[in-house]
Formats: C-alpha cells, structure tokens, sequence
C-alpha cells in the first residue's frame, strides 16, 4: 500500500488535486496499529503501549490464549476546520502473540501519562521448573 507521500510524489498534483486528496484520504477509514514494547521475565510480560489523548472508556484490554488484544478508537472533534492534522484518528487494533500462557484473572492495565501498561503475569503451571540433581553414589 502506498503512503500519502509516495502517491504525491507518483501522482505530482497541481495545489486544488492536492487539497482534495488530503480531503479523500482523512476520510477513509483505517485501522492502525499501536506501536508497543513488550519483554518478558519469569514471572510475566509486560506490554507497554503509547496511547496520547485517549480515555481509558477509549480502550479495550483482552487476553485470550497466549494473545493479547489492544483495541479501540480515537474520535476527532468534527465541528473544528484543521489546517493540518497528523495524529491518527479512527479505529485502532493491535494483537500481541505471547511466548507463554498467562493468567488472564491476574492481568492487570494500568494508564499513566497517555501509556498503557499491561502486566500478564505468567501460568504457574507454564513457569520454569528447577529440577534437583542427585548424585548416585
């Protein structure tokens, strides 16, 4: 699929062609991905997600399997004329495909500061065993 740019640059539309584009393409819907990072330990994963301006009624949080799913919308203020407007607006969906099955009752969100943060702590049936060695004599 081709960005914005690349279709100006193809395309070189005269000032009116370009107006109406950036006016076709704001009203396409798209679904965007959240950027995220996401490391684990023993003990959990953990998914941290920058999500600026959103509400948390704005944001969907699911575990399922050894998934997770980050969904949900950002909404522009439609009785405001922009001369330019660069943040995302529109629905959002972002599944993560984690190393091991987590506890879904124990997982727990947090927002702070426009970032998620999603703490999936680790099965304690899917967590490392250390097994002893014993010496035959």
């Amino acid at each position: 699929m081709l960005t914005l740019p690349q279709l100006l640059h193809i395309t070189r539309p005269t000032a009116a062609q370009h107006k109406n584009l950036y006016r076709f393409v704001d009203g396409l819907q798209t679904t965007a991905q959240l950027p995220v990072d996401v490391w684990i330990s023993e003990e959990s994963a953990i998914v941290r997600a920058e999500v600026p301006g959103l509400h948390i009624d704005d944001i969907q949080v699911e575990v399922y399997d050894n998934a997770l799913r980050l969904s949900g919308e950002r909404t522009a203020d439609k009785d405001r004329t922009y001369l330019r407007r660069e943040r995302f607006t529109g629905r959002f969906d972002r599944r993560v495909q984690l190393p091991f099955a987590v506890d879904a009752e124990a997982t727990q969100a947090h927002l702070t500061n426009g970032v998620l943060e999603i703490r999936l702590p680790r099965l304690e049936a899917d967590k490392p065993r250390k097994i002893a060695v014993v010496a035959n004599s």
